[in-house]
């Protein structure tokens, strides 16, 4: 193997070594506050869009400044939001992208639920400790929801949530990542619940005018 390729190699390995990524679970909302009884009634179709909810995280200051933490909420997203609207909905059926109004009355839907992450942004900073130092982090999400009846559009409006986490720095700074993925499932959680909040809160999606 000559020099280039064993760089090259090198290269490789020092790259990946220096990547901690935080890929937080799904975590669905349920104490959802609602000023009515009951969930919505009748069926909705629900396409969520979570691509804008990637990232790659560096720290604030110069400690633990070679690594990168890959912040990836774009699955897990869409995952919690079908799980938390599952609950406040008599019927969702999950579509793999947005239904024209025009066509809900034949799917016998009353509206079309679009709910997309719009912003992700996180701060990493290392906490110096007298025997080890840690990590301290903050995410904020933004996340829009639409809905569209067999008559126009019932609902628009976006909302937003953040979270914040504290943890051991660890043996190379992969603590972050651990730290990162707390305060996003947070951030998640809190933005769910304002979506869902908007959702099963508005009068005109239940009156379907």
């Amino acid at each position: 193997m000559n020099y280039k390729k064993l760089s090259t190699l090198a290269a490789c390995v020092l790259l990946s070594a220096c990547q901690y990524k935080a890929e937080p679970l799904t975590v669905a909302t349920y104490n959802v506050y609602s000023s009515y009884d009951g969930k919505l009634p009748g069926k909705y179709l629900l396409y969520v869009d979570g691509s804008k909810l990637k990232k790659p995280i560096k720290p604030s200051d110069f400690n633990c400044a070679a690594h990168t933490f890959p912040l990836d909420l774009s699955s897990s997203f869409a995952g919690s939001v079908r799980q938390t609207f599952a609950n406040l909905v008599t019927e969702l059926e999950p579509v793999g992208q947005p239904v024209d109004r025009a066509e809900l009355k034949s799917r016998g839907a009353r509206g079309m639920i679009v709910v997309r992450g719009e912003d992700l942004n996180a701060r990493l900073r290392v906490v110096p400790g007298f025997w080890s130092a840690g990590m301290e982090t903050d995410v904020e999400i933004a996340a829009s929801v639409t809905v569209d009846g067999q008559n126009g559009r019932l609902l628009g409006t976006t909302v937003s949530g953040d979270g914040n986490a504290q943890s051991d720095a660890g043996l190379v700074c992969e603590g972050g990542a651990k730290s990162l993925t707390q305060s996003a499932e947070a951030a998640m959680k809190e933005t769910l619940g304002r979506l869902g909040e908007a959702l099963t809160n508005s009068e005109r999606i239940r009156s379907g005018k």
